[in-house]
């Protein structure tokens, strides 16, 4: 239990990763070329970042002929997102 906190803090330890948590809520799945061309980061930065999200068990992933969808696993992250930020806002403003 505490091995997969870690892998999900560590996961979070990265704005492009929090940024694709929130995308993939948005838009339910994404190609990985398409995260490439929202975010404006290299193809293999995207996919380090998928990787990890997959290893901490945030991201799911499923191939459709030559490309990998990406979609949320655990949309609880999501809300551990949101109170993180309610809690800076009213912490700092």
């Amino acid at each position: 239990m505490d091995e997969q906190i870690i892998r999900i803090t560590r996961a979070l330890n990265h704005p492009i990763r929090i940024q694709i948590l929130y995308y993939l809520n948005d838009n339910q799945k994404s190609s990985v070329n398409n995260l490439v061309k929202q975010f404006d980061v290299s193809q293999p930065a995207i996919s380090r970042h998928l990787r990890i999200l997959e290893e901490a068990k945030l991201v799911k992933s499923e191939r459709v002929r030559q490309e990998r969808y990406y979609s949320l696993e655990d949309k609880h992250v999501i809300k551990i997102l949101d109170v993180l930020r309610q809690h800076v806002k009213e912490e700092f403003y």
